[in-house]
Parts: structure tokens; C-alpha cells; sequence
């Protein structure tokens, strides 16, 4: 079963991906501790262009094809959650002119080693073509398929609102 997300809450994501456009947004969204539900989203930045700028032979791509959450950032994100009584649901990012699948650099990001970091947090992708929401899927770690299932949120939510 895929997340459940507050209607205001998924018009906040979608709106900051929409912005972001032609560049990938990302960001973190929470919730309230062991339940499927998103009730907060962090809008981060994305930084893939700075560390292209810095290193353009390492990092290759740039904001229009990946994205990055700082890690001081994401650690401050996880940190305040937690503060919070909340706990982070899902790490958040949009594929511009792409469908919202997750890619092989998704998956290396999300477990470079074959095991996620953070098994218990999904992955949401939101797919945007033109300035527009076309579809959004979330990703979540299934140990006995040692692989990310899909989940198609725009079934859920086809007017881009959410619960």
C-alpha cells in the first residue's frame, strides 16, 4: 500500500517540482511515527549544479537529469523531524521530461551497496513534462524481493491532490 498524503501537503510538492521546471526538485517529507502517512514536506535545494560547476568530471550531469540534497541539510531535515515526534517518510524528486520511474542512478543513491540506507523510507518521483504533472510513483524497499516497489500515486491522487 502506498503512502497517504495530505491534500496541502502533495499541492506543495507538486508546486515545488512544477517551479523547479526544467531543473529536478527534491526535498523530505514526514509524518507522525509507524504510520503510512505524510503530513509535512521540506522543500530542499538542489545542489547537483554547484558540485557540476565544482567538478564537472566527476559529477557529470546536471540539475536537469539529478538531483542531490545537501547532506548537512538532509541530516538537519531527519534531525528535526525527529525533534519533532515525526519521522521522515519519503525522500522526494522530480523527473523533468521523463516518465516517474526509478532510474539506475535512483537506485545506486538509494543502495549503493544492494541494501537501501534507510529501508523503512520510500522513494517518490514525480514525473514532469512541459511545466505539468504527469504522473508520480512511489518506490518502497521490499526486503523479500531485495528490490523497490512501485506504487502509482497519480491513480491515488489524479486531480495531483492527495488524502
Amino acid at each position: 500500500m502506498g503512502i497517504l498524503i495530505e491534500d496541502s501537503v502533495w499541492q506543495v510538492m507538486v508546486r515545488q517540482a512544477q517551479e523547479a521546471y526544467p531543473s529536478e526538485a527534491c526535498g523530505i517529507l514526514v509524518g507522525p511515527v509507524g504510520e503510512r502517512h505524510g503530513t509535512v514536506f521540506h522543500a530542499c535545494r538542489n545542489i547537483y549544479d554547484d558540485l557540476h560547476a565544482q567538478d564537472p568530471e566527476t559529477y557529470p550531469r546536471t540539475s536537469k537529469t539529478a538531483y542531490l540534497i545537501d547532506g548537512v541539510e538532509q541530516q538537519q531535515l531527519f534531525d528535526q523531524a525527529a525533534g519533532d515526534g515525526l519521522e521522515v517518510k519519503s525522500i522526494v524528486h522530480s523527473h523533468t521530461d521523463h516518465d516517474a520511474y526509478f532510474s539506475e542512478e535512483d537506485r545506486y543513491v538509494a543502495a549503493p551497496w544492494g541494501e537501501p540506507f534507510y529501508p523503512d523510507i520510500s522513494y517518490i518521483v514525480l514525473s514532469i513534462w512541459d511545466g505539468k504533472l504527469k504522473e508520480a510513483n512511489e518506490f518502497v524497499w521490499n526486503q523479500e524481493k531485495v528490490d523497490f516497489e512501485p506504487y502509482l500515486l497519480t491513480e491515488k491522487f489524479p486531480q495531483g491532490g492527495g488524502k
